[in-house]
């Protein structure tokens, strides 16, 4: 080995040892100053009154929890709210300016005071701090539910722009205010002078046209939490992920439940039904001419149980002077939306039968092909297998679950 390359060694074994015990001071340095810093500080956060006992209570920071001022006064009595970390409350004298109150404070409903009118008008005796709350009308199955709570009561106008705009991005929105007054929850309206520090705004997780998008889960809570710091308050949005996964899984069910019946009735021999001939027979079995030219089966709620249209591109028309035939005509049955599905499959049956008889027509499945009564049973206990499904999985047949899903 020659003398430069002991030389290099040499050189390169005091750069490694200086670079050793420059990191040692260094944290040597840092660790004697941690102790310095935190040795003695005081919890700003505890009881501030002076001779406070030595178990003084102490309150833990909130995220997304505004500064209080002194010209929205907060109560100091403690509460608590189901999905959050109790915090107990801490006396304290208020500044001039601002002052330290509790974050549970933010959860009493406050409603804004008004001017009192020349008669008294009747309060509620108490008023229910937010864990006394009636459940919401969110439904917990479909819905990505949001909680609002405020230290001051948001007015119906604030939430106006944002209401109007729901509809236009994507999966419907819907929103509730807790009204004191009134003892329950009630739909949020611009127009109303209604204010409300418990808020929840519910956005339905799918329908027909998919599952919802994380982007407007993102934007919905962004939303919810500006509202929120405006008026001194929080925002409990939940876990988006797991939101996204109940969505797609919520629709995949109503995909594979999702099944429209139809059953045709055409002519033989290329022969036409009347149009008049169609109609009274459709009014005769209780059906109505909708605007879109479909007749409906209604039921007392005013849902449609099934319908009858033109097999072929025009519509019916209520017009006594125009003439009007087709080659057929088709009975439509959508199975989610209808309560007691097969009592009124066998309805729509009947009438697809009797129309058959009184036309001179046949029945036929989409394929044109004769449609059997072994067909129809078959048909039919599909379908009782599917409404089973649904019962199952908490969706039953028209109920206003599935009224909302299959829109």
């Amino acid at each position: 080995m020659n003398p430069l390359q002991i030389s290099l060694i040499a050189v390169a074994i005091v750069v490694v040892a200086a670079i050793v015990l420059y990191n040692w001071f260094q944290e040597r340095k840092y660790r004697k100053q941690s102790r310095e810093m935190f040795a003695s500080q005081q919890d700003v956060l505890l009881d501030a009154q002076q001779g406070a006992e030595s178990d003084a209570t102490r309150i833990e920071p909130y995220l997304d929890a505004p500064p209080i001022h002194a010209e929205h006064p907060v109560p100091d009595t403690s509460l608590t709210h189901a999905r959050t970390e109790p915090a107990a409350s801490a006396s304290m004298d208020p500044s001039p300016i601002t002052y330290q109150a509790d974050i549970a404070a933010l959860r009493e409903p406050h409603v804004q005071s008004r001017p009192a009118p020349a008669t008294a008008t009747a309060q509620p005796e108490s008023v229910p701090v937010a864990d006394e709350l009636p459940a919401s009308p969110a439904d917990p199955m479909i819905d990505f539910e949001i909680r609002l709570h405020t230290a001051d009561a948001v007015p119906g106008s604030a939430m106006g722009e944002l209401i109007e705009r729901s509809p236009n991005n994507g999966k419907p929105v819907y929103w509730w205010g807790y009204s004191h007054l009134a003892g329950g929850w009630e739909e949020i309206a611009s127009w109303r002078e209604d204010a409300y520090a418990e808020i929840v705004i519910a956005l339905q997780l799918a329908d027909r046209n998919g599952a919802v998008g994380e982007d407007q889960l993102v934007q919905l809570c962004t939303q919810a939490r500006q509202l929120a710091s405006r008026f001194n308050g929080v925002a409990e949005c939940p876990d988006i992920p797991s939101a996204l996964q109940r969505a797609n899984a919520l629709d995949l069910f109503c995909v594979d439940v999702d099944v429209l019946i139809g059953l045709n009735v055409v002519s033989r021999d290329n022969a036409v039904f009347s149009g008049a001939r169609i109609s009274e027979l459709a009014q005769r079995a209780g059906m109505v001419l909708a605007v879109d030219g479909v007749y409906q089966c209604r039921n007392a709620a005013n849902e449609v149980i099934y319908s009858l249209c033109n097999h072929e591109s025009a519509p019916f028309t209520a017009s006594a002077t125009a003439p009007f035939s087709t080659h057929g005509v088709t009975l439509l049955f959508d199975l989610p939306r209808v309560a007691d599905g097969l009592v009124a499959f066998d309805r729509m049956t009947a009438l697809a039968y009797q129309i058959s008889e009184q036309l001179g027509g046949q029945l036929v499945d989409d394929n044109i092909r004769p449609l059997t009564q072994a067909g129809i049973d078959k048909i039919r206990m599909q379908l009782d297998q599917i409404y089973q499904r649904m019962q199952a999985r908490g969706i039953p047949g028209g109920s206003e679950r599935a009224l909302r899903l299959f829109n």
